[in-house]
Order: C-alpha cells, then structure tokens, then sequence
C-alpha cells in the first residue's frame, strides 16, 4: 500500500511539473508569434524635401553633394535635392516660382538675385540663436549682401574679390619687384610708375588691363575714396569719383590700358594670357583659368595699390531659404550647417573658392594657397560702401548698362567725368529708396 501511494503521489507529481513546463513553453511561443503577427510599431518619421534653385560655376557642384550627403546622413528625415537653373534664368525662376505658390525652400543667390527677391526670402534672425553673432561670422565687407533693411535673407558660402594677377617673367625682367605685404604697397603713382618701367623693359604692349568698367573699375573708385550711394541718396557726383574716372582715362589715354578692351571689344583675358600686359585686374575666379592655360611665362598675385583707402570689390554667391515652403525651419538649419566653420572650408578648398567665414582666411588650397591669401588680405581691407553699392536692392540691374556705356563714352572723349557722374546720380534717384 505504502509503495503505491509513494507511486500516486510521484505520477501526480510528474504531471503537475510536466504541465507547467507546457504552459510556460505555450507563453512563450505565443509571445513570439505575437511579436510576428503583429510587430510594435517603430518610430518612423516623414522624410522632407528641400529642393535648392542651383546653379554652377565650376566643380562647386560635386563640393556641395558631398555636403548634402553628410548633412542627410546627420538627419535622415531631410532629403535635398540640387535642381539645376542657368544663372541667367535664376532670378525669372525665383520669382515666377514665389508668385506662383511654389517657391523652392532654398535657392542659391548673388548679391543682384537676392536685391531682386528679398521679400520672399524668409529672415533667417526670426532662427538663429543669436543674431548678431551669426552676422558676426562673416566678412563685414559683405554684410549688406545678405542684410536688407535689417533682415537677414541669405547666409554667404563663398566669396569673390578683385586684385591684381601680375606678369611675374616681365616684371622680373624689368628688374621691379612687386609689394610682397600690406605694408608695402604701392600708392597708384608708385604702381603707374613700375608699370612703365615693365612696359619699356619687361617685353610687354601694354601696362594693365581693366575687363569690367562698373565691377572692376569701381575698385579704383573706392580706393579714390568715392562710392555710388550713400544712406542718404544718389552721391556718385562728388569729387572723388570725378577724380578716379580721370585717372582711369589718364590711364588710356597715356597707353598703359589699351582702349580696344572698352572701345573695341578685345578680350583682357585673351591679351594678359598671350603675354602682352603686364598687369590683370581681375578676380579670384581668374586663377584656374591662368593655371591651366598659360604655359609661356610664370605669372603671380600681388597687392593692389591704395589712394585713399585701400579696397576691393566683392562679390559671391549665398544661400537663401524662402517663407511659405512648410519646410523654413529645416531649410534655415541646412544654411547654419553649410555655413558654419568645418563644412564652408571643405566647400571652399574644393572648389577653390574663398570663404566668406573671418575664421576660414586661410585655407589650405590644392592651388594657389598664396594667392587665395591676398585676394582675403584684399576682402578684409574692402570699404563697406562696396557692398552698400552693389547689393543696394535694385541698383546692379538699374545702374551697371548706363554706368558701362558712360564710361565707355568719357574714354572715347564724349563726354566728361562731371557730365557722366550727373547723368549716373539722376538714375539712381529712382532706385534709392528714403
């Protein structure tokens, strides 16, 4: 009896284990197929598209998808796409797209584009942390490029400055050196003087070429210490500006510039890189193009001389994100990466660009790292009056024609400085806004 009571109790026993073994392995299983039936749903977020108005220059392109790549890697609910306009086209596409209630979320501008479209552009203080210190970034010379009426519309990506590219193989030959620091540079009766020199003894036609009569000439205008506008209205008749176009017409009358490159059409650029003028007055974007197309003597950047004040003439390109899109907040925070310190140096070193960032002048260049570094010497040192001038809303498309065929007739001996600064104030008066 003893043995089969002992035998129940074990058989129950065995039982009951066996039954809670099933029980946990049937939870268990179920919980899985719970899992594969119905998963717990993940956080998913909906991808925004920025679409950017884009157009090139050169390789910036390919610089600005790297960019683009690990912007989206950083936020993958951003997608950006780069949609190809010719330069030409960009500010009609703009507008026609803003009128239309299809505005892009961001555009890539110049300094014309952004006058002509600023009112659509969203103001990129209403985002950033602090105002001031975002502008604080950049360049002051270029400020009032981005900055309209208080209203920061665009955030610059790179930079252009005029100066001058020099015959190195003439000068040298004409035993004549040029200023190698800012604080040696030449006065403009220095400079003509070595010009003359290099033209007699350096085998060269001609002493400069000059090859824009409103962008790159007015770089002699504001070193003379003149301007176009002032805050107050038109201010291009005064004395300093009369001074500057006399000089220039000095300057051909006397042969150091050829007129056939305002009066007869005749390329600078094609004259510098053949070897007959001694100087270039020109630009950065000239340095890729003398690199890789001159091979009959060496060539260099040197300072530019000063009168009154020493300066240049920016120029550049920015980046703007406009109101009504849906999309403001991420477009504003896609501008604060590409602009900020680490990203615009790998963008400007790639497409060989100078930085509009003050923390970003000197940049280790491919190419040419030596002549980057005077064009920003020459960009610090710029008047604020050149960027007042030419990013005044609506004065580049409304005084650049008439300014260019004044001076082509002061040139010709048509008409004079004091009737071309006249003629130049009266226009302006019906751009300046009070």
């Amino acid at each position: 009896m003893k043995k089969k009571a002992i035998l129940l109790v074990l058989t129950l026993t065995m039982v009951l284990l066996a039954g809670c073994g099933k029980k946990g392995e049937v939870s268990k299983n179920s919980e899985e197929a719970a899992k594969t039936e119905t998963p717990a749903p993940e956080a998913s977020e909906e991808v925004k598209v920025l679409d950017v108005f884009w157009f090139a220059d050169g390789s910036e392109t390919q610089a600005m998808e790297k960019l683009i790549t690990e912007y989206e890697g950083l936020n993958p609910g951003i997608k950006v796409n780069l949609l190809e306009v010719p330069y030409a086209e960009m500010e009609n596409k703009i507008m026609m797209s803003v009128s239309g209630g299809e505005a892009p979320a961001l555009s890539r501008t110049t300094e014309s584009i952004l006058s002509a479209v600023y009112e659509a552009t969203v103001d990129l203080g209403d985002y950033v942390d602090d105002k001031e210190e975002f502008v604080g970034q950049f360049l002051p010379s270029i400020e009032n490029y981005y900055v309209i009426n208080g209203k920061i519309c665009a955030a610059p990506t790179d930079v252009t400055a005029n100066g001058m590219i020099y015959n190195k193989t003439a000068f040298e030959k004409a035993g004549v050196k040029v200023p190698s620091s800012p604080e040696d540079i030449w006065t403009w009766d220095e400079f003509v003087d070595a010009l003359n020199k290099v033209m007699k003894d350096g085998d060269v036609q001609y002493g400069m070429v000059i090859d824009n009569p409103t962008h790159r000439w007015s770089t002699i205008m504001y070193q003379f210490g003149g301007h176009f506008l002032s805050k107050e209205g038109p201010d291009f008749d005064r004395q300093e500006n009369i001074d500057a176009i006399n000089f220039t017409k000095q300057l051909f009358d006397e042969g150091i510039i050829p007129k056939s490159t305002w009066l007869g059409g005749e390329d600078p650029n094609n004259m510098f890189r053949s070897g007959q003028v001694a100087v270039h007055l020109s630009g950065n974007w000239m340095l890729t193009n003398y690199r890789d197309n001159i091979k009959d003597f060496e060539w260099g950047v040197t300072y530019m001389p000063i009168e009154k004040n020493r300066s240049s003439v920016p120029g550049g390109k920015q980046l703007a994100a406009f109101k009504d899109t849906g999309v403001e907040k991420e477009a504003v925070d896609f501008i604060e990466f590409v602009t900020s310190k680490v990203p615009n140096e790998q963008y400007c070193r790639e497409s060989l660009f100078l930085s509009p960032r003050l923390d970003n002048a000197n940049i280790e260049y491919s190419f040419g790292e030596e002549f980057f570094a005077i064009f920003a010497n020459e960009l610090a040192n710029t008047v604020p009056d050149a960027s007042f001038d030419m990013g005044y809303p609506g004065f580049t498309g409304k005084i650049n024609p008439t300014q260019k065929e004044g001076m082509y007739e002061v040139i010709a001996g048509n008409k004079t400085a004091e009737e071309h600064v006249k003629e130049i104030d009266e226009l302006a008066e019906e751009v300046f806004q009070p």
